[in-house]
């Protein structure tokens, strides 16, 4: 499998080592990045460097573009890729909420688009339940200060994150205002809710908690199937924003493409 990657932030550096050390059956085939000096001593680090180039060099040198570059840059990335029939890897799954014209250019290209489960546990569960019939979904969020800190939400409402001593409830909607609020921190609730019942039906909240060290997200389904109560606690990345499994749920997508045994549904 050839593998582009556009972003080399904490997501796209961890599946670019992963591939360089044999963990993931794939050739990066070629990487994009906003900031390419910074770049430059990852790259070096590597035992194979691919070439460093603009997203029509990624789009022609891969198979599967992952973008783990940030959900305004995901519409470009999709316009690029599927048309040509490269499937595309979204890292950032809040920019494909109420985009059926972006799934409608994948099913166009012959194409696919793929959302890893990302930070959180048993979406497998949840895309099962939702094949019968289910009465809500739930997913509340706790971070600590620093994981929300920047978020357009916060800033925009002069939120003090600082202030807060006990766990505060600073957002409540559904994920589609959860991802435009919070566009780094809660990719998570689009997830949730494309593998459940959509995104104007599933519940999201927000809990700042100063007293937290990891990021916490917890998902409730009631329905025929019965009741599910999932709570993961991430440990956070080197980006206080991203948890540790965000990659390693990327890195496990990748490897099970290929894989001669594939568990799970």
């Amino acid at each position: 499998m050839r593998l582009g990657v556009v972003g080399l932030g904490v997501i796209g550096r961890a599946v670019v080592r992963a591939a360089d050390e044999g963990r993931v059956p794939a050739a990066v085939s070629a990487v994009t990045t906003r900031t390419p000096a910074r770049a430059e001593p990852f790259l070096r680090s590597l035992k194979s460097r691919p070439p460093l180039t603009d997203l029509a060099g990624v789009v022609e040198a891969s198979e599967v573009v992952m973008e783990a570059s940030g959900g305004p840059t995901v519409e470009a990335i999709c316009r690029a890729a599927l048309p040509r029939g490269r499937d595309v890897l979204v890292v950032s799954a809040g920019a494909l909420l109420e985009r059926e014209d972006l799934v409608a250019l994948a099913e166009k290209g012959g194409a696919r688009i793929y959302v890893p489960s990302g930070a959180v546990i048993g979406l497998d569960g949840l895309k099962g339940a939702a094949v019968g019939r289910v009465d809500s979904v739930t997913m509340t969020t706790r971070k600590p200060p620093k994981g929300l800190k920047g978020a357009p939400y916060v800033v925009e409402r002069g939120i003090d994150l600082d202030a807060i001593r006990e766990p505060t409830v600073i957002f409540e909607g559904n994920p589609i205002e959860a991802c435009k609020g919070f566009p780094e921190n809660v990719n998570v609730s689009a997830a949730v809710s494309l593998a459940g019942i959509g995104p104007h039906r599933t519940a999201m909240r927000i809990v700042c908690d100063p007293g937290l060290t990891r990021n916490v997200h917890e998902v409730e389904a009631v329905g025929e199937f019965g009741r599910s109560f999932i709570r993961i606690e991430n440990v956070p990345s080197e980006n206080p924003r991203t948890g540790v499994l965000t990659f390693l749920s990327t890195i496990a997508f990748l490897r099970g493409r290929k894989a001669p045994l594939v568990v799970g549904t």
